[in-house]
């Protein structure tokens, strides 16, 4: 009597089934641990993955990947103690940026020694992959590599999360599946916004990681001007800022279905050089803190992107924006925005009116703050912090002064017009224990618009609730730690100013009363009840902190 083993039949039926796509011939036992996870350049079809050691040698696999691009291999428990990778070769798959079919090459996912356990999801994405080059080729330890490219692409990549498809509305998939897998989309966009071919994504895996082994994301290593694979490109100095954009390019993309909103993509890099076709633009921090919920000045170097030299006589523009998850706004406008002060060098003041990042880490969405600079633009997408330590805004409402708005069900109605107050400068004045202090203020005219507060200056010109600044009857007094209010302040170009101001050493309290056309503003938008609703207060801290 003949016996047949079921091996064969078993590993069959193993093998068929849709989810495996592909199989190894060794099978879990108790020596061996299962792990699965997505190669997701876009999901890619057909590719050859295995698990190797630092020295390249195959501890487990190949097995293929299905049409979402998974797979499942075990690795021998006696390999689990070592640094592993899992290397994905080959395989097709769809190109979100332009919709091409596209051949992959190789991907990895880089795992540290004993992090891998029975169920454990790795996948390998384009931040993996350069995170594993950095690795592999270019000596940096797994915490060095991932510190130096969540400096130049604001995250850090999460091997455990199974990238969601960006080309498919994924429903069921959680946000940080979708946010993965619309990052891995971001590079083929970036690829194709640097006129690379889907293909070519692969070679500017490798030059992003070779580019970044200096530490730094800004188009060159220690060897000079990083090339892209064997084309004719090569990454320029402004490189972050062109994976800034990618990720908005993609927000943008048609097939983009992820669903994403612009909170939710969050962490848009802010990357300080910007090369238009003639310029070379770079932000110039002013201080060690990143700008806060307030008034921010910076400067902007500009040279000649061929010959380096200084670029003067100019007159930048700005336009604000701040993209939220379900709208968008400007900030207010000062009278003299961008000054310029030496060689190439033009100052920036600008007033925000809310932050990008909350204190927890949550996003609120990204500033962009366009410049047109002799007919060309650059973007600097800033991250902007919640207001620390001194008050640096506040805001008064108000009463008959209404203009045009929306409830929250989207119908239009008459609300009281708002009236941003910033701290614009504290310094100390003619002798000790006095200070000069000054305020700029602007009305909220719509999303777009909110012109500062100067003589002569129309809100809201020819509707029904246009208003005529008249300087004469608009004042702005204020309160010191409750003492007596003050004469009017002296105006220009928007902004408020006392010399003088008697002031304690450390924490103080400063009020201030706003009056426009003989209408004092409120904290509600209802009538002045005085010393309760007519005035907002600041604080203000003199002595070692400033």
């Amino acid at each position: 009597m003949k016996v047949y083993s079921l091996a064969p039949l078993v590993l069959a039926i193993s093998c068929s089934i849709g989810f495996l796509a592909g199989c190894s011939s060794s099978s879990s036992g108790s020596n061996e641990t299962a792990i699965s996870g997505t190669i997701v350049a876009a999901p890619v079809n057909g590719a050859d993955v295995s698990v190797v050691d630092a020295s390249g040698n195959i501890v487990a696999g190949p097995v293929k990947t299905n049409g979402t691009g998974q797979y499942t291999l075990s690795i021998p428990d006696s390999s689990l103690a070592q640094d592993l990778i899992v290397k994905s070769v080959g395989g097709t798959f769809k190109d979100e940026a332009s919709g091409n079919n596209a051949n992959a090459a190789e991907m990895y996912a880089y795992a540290a020694a004993n992090s891998l356990s029975s169920g454990s999801n790795i996948s390998a994405t384009p931040g993996s992959t350069i995170i594993a080059n950095l690795i592999m080729n270019h000596n940096k330890t797994m915490t060095q590599a991932q510190e130096a490219f969540k400096n130049a692409f604001g995250y850090t990549p999460d091997t455990s999360i199974a990238p969601a498809d960006a080309m498919t509305a994924a429903v069921a998939a959680t946000n940080a599946e979708k946010l993965s897998g619309f990052r891995a989309a971001a590079f083929s966009q970036l690829a194709m916004d640097l006129g690379l071919s889907q293909n070519d994504q692969f070679a500017m895996f490798d030059a992003l990681a070779k580019d970044l082994s200096d530490g730094v994301l800004d188009g060159v290593d220690a060897s000079g001007v990083v090339n892209i694979g064997t084309t004719v490109f090569s990454l320029e100095a402004d490189i972050q800022n062109r994976y800034s954009l990618a990720l908005i390019n993609f927000k943008a993309n048609e097939n983009n279905l992820s669903g994403l909103d612009n909170a939710q993509i969050g962490n848009v890099p802010f990357a300080k050089i910007v090369l238009t076709n003639t310029y070379k633009i770079e932000y110039v921090q002013m201080g060690m803190m990143d700008a806060m919920a307030g008034k921010s000045t910076f400067r902007i170097h500009i040279t000649n992107r061929q010959t380096e030299a200084d670029v003067t006589g100019l007159t930048p523009m700005l336009m604000p924006m701040m993209h939220m998850a379900t709208m968008n706004h400007s900030s207010p406008k000062p009278v003299t925005a961008i000054t310029e002060i030496g060689a190439g060098v033009y100052e920036v003041t600008i007033y925000y009116l809310m932050p990008s990042q909350m204190m927890d880490g949550m996003s609120m969405g990204f500033w962009d703050l366009k410049f047109t600079v002799a007919g060309e633009e650059a973007h600097f997408y800033p991250a902007v912090m919640m207001a620390m330590g001194d008050t640096l805004q506040v805001r008064l409402k108000g009463v008959m002064d209404k203009v045009m708005g929306m409830d929250l069900d989207g119908n239009m109605i008459m609300e009281s017009r708002t009236y941003f107050i910033f701290k614009d400068n504290l310094v100390t004045g003619s002798a000790m224990g006095l200070y000069d202090f000054s305020i700029f203020i602007a009305a909220k005219e719509g999303m777009m618009d909110f012109p500062a507060i100067v003589d002569a200056g129309v809100l809201n010109p020819g509707a029904m609730n246009e208003l005529t600044i008249d300087i004469a009857n608009t004042e702005v007094t204020v309160s010191a730690n409750g003492g007596a209010w003050s004469a009017p302040l002296v105006t220009a170009n928007g902004v408020w100013s006392i010399s003088d101001l008697a002031l304690n050493t450390g924490e103080n309290q400063i009020r201030v009363r706003l009056t426009v056309n003989s209408e004092v503003k409120t904290t509600d938008g209802l009538a002045q009840d005085v010393g309760v609703n007519d005035y907002q207060t600041f604080t203000v801290t003199t002595g070692m902190s400033m």
